[in-house]
């Protein structure tokens, strides 16, 4: 079982329907224990060696929890240089979880231009900073983005090229309903193949339900919330169990409300968001940051007179990820994390909503349904599948 925890899905059946859905998560919340006492040096290398999924989003977390608590000080430079290696493994999760699960069956093979995208997106990383570990507290040198410019483009056509196809662009592609039906039925990409079978096996609109966007709570209000072991195992806000996932990021786009209008809220539409979010990624990774210039970096540890307090969100590939810190002196004093997959995942959350709208022909057909609403709400999260008859 990897270290994030599993979900077990216990799905109970009577003829046709779906009787009962018993989702439980194993993710051991006493993790952030480990730092409790704990000088921050220490913490930053307990994290990086604890997290291997959104292990960016994780190490940016704690770097901005120590600025907001003035332990550290990160420039503005430098917080843009990170949101940028946030965006980029926000890319890399999409697409390694396309490669791995966008598939019509078990045979299909990888295709070797997602895996020299996947190098490329390595190699900006290296690039970027040219020597220490990129998000630890050790001295580093951050480069300016024109050094990594060329390999961004590069990116961008391996994305247009592996994702889209050779006789479209993901901008015309991404645009509306209309010419995204036109291209997953005339093009050979594999993700269009994929989307195409979604269509083909009617599966456009499966888990159809309506879905509740986690709101923006205020720090006092997650501040007391996060006290409490209950809410952080299973959160639910003013009584709702929220989402959050690529699908609620991208719900204003144009294209995602053509295919909600059209398909419904189910699996086309949340594949189709995830795939849409890459590309206004690469957009706003080529607007947003060429400013990024040459710095060397050096933290000045401050320890903290009084107990300090900061919280703050991060949005990650699979959702909101939230992080909270008391610390007084350089010592860690409680620390808190509430993952998206603890919302996404909840026992009367959004897959629950979704496996009730199903109809049963099989238990083979109702696990690959399942498996297929899984994949769309969070294709990085261990989980296990149980059908049986009521």
């Amino acid at each position: 079982m990897p270290l994030e925890g599993e979900i077990t899905i216990k799905v109970s059946t009577n003829a046709s329907l779906v009787k009962e859905v018993l989702i439980a998560s194993s993710r051991p919340l006493h993790i952030p224990q480990l730092f409790l006492n704990q000088p921050v040096q220490k913490v930053a290398t307990t994290l990086d060696a604890l997290y291997q999924l959104c292990n960016t989003a994780h190490r940016f977390a704690f770097l901005r929890l120590l600025d907001k608590c003035q332990i550290i000080s990160l420039s503005a430079n430098e917080i843009l240089a990170y949101q940028l290696l946030l965006d980029l493994e926000t890319i890399r999760e999409h697409c390694f979880s396309i490669a791995s699960k966008w598939r019509i069956d078990n045979n299909q093979k990888i295709n070797k231009n997602m895996i020299d995208l996947l190098a490329t997106l390595k190699e900006i990383n290296g690039i970027l900073f040219l020597t220490g570990n990129t998000l630890s507290l050790t001295d580093k040198i951050l480069r300016a983005f024109s050094c990594i410019k060329d390999l961004v483009e590069k990116l961008e056509a391996q994305l247009t090229l592996t994702l889209i196809g050779t006789q479209f662009n993901a901008e015309t592609v991404l645009d509306s309903s209309h010419n995204f039906d036109y291209w997953i039925k005339t093009q050979d990409s594999d993700c269009a193949l994929f989307l195409h079978h979604i269509q083909q096996s009617k599966f456009s609109d499966l888990g159809n339900t309506n879905t509740q966007f986690l709101p923006n709570i205020t720090t006092e209000e997650m501040t007391i919330l996060l006290s409490n072991d209950t809410f952080i195992a299973q959160p639910s806000y003013n009584r709702i169990c929220y989402e959050t996932t690529p699908y609620a990021r991208q719900i204003n786009q144009p294209l995602i409300q053509q295919l909600v209008a059209k398909y419904g809220t189910g699996l086309l539409a949340r594949s189709a968001a995830q795939l849409l979010e890459i590309f206004e990624l690469m957009r706003h990774i080529k607007s947003d940051y060429g400013q990024i210039y040459a710095e060397d970096i050096h933290y000045d540890i401050k320890p903290a007179t009084n107990i300090n307090h900061a919280i703050i969100e991060v949005e990650a590939a699979r959702g909101k990820l939230i992080h909270s810190l008391s610390i007084q002196g350089d010592q860690v004093k409680a620390y808190q994390i509430l993952s998206p997959t603890q919302w996404n995942f909840h026992p009367h959350g959004v897959l629950k909503q979704m496996i009730q709208t199903l109809n049963v022909s099989s238990k083979q057909d109702l696990t690959h349904k399942i498996t297929l609403l899984v994949n769309a709400i969070d294709p990085c999260v261990g989980y296990k599948i149980e059908v049986v008859d009521a």
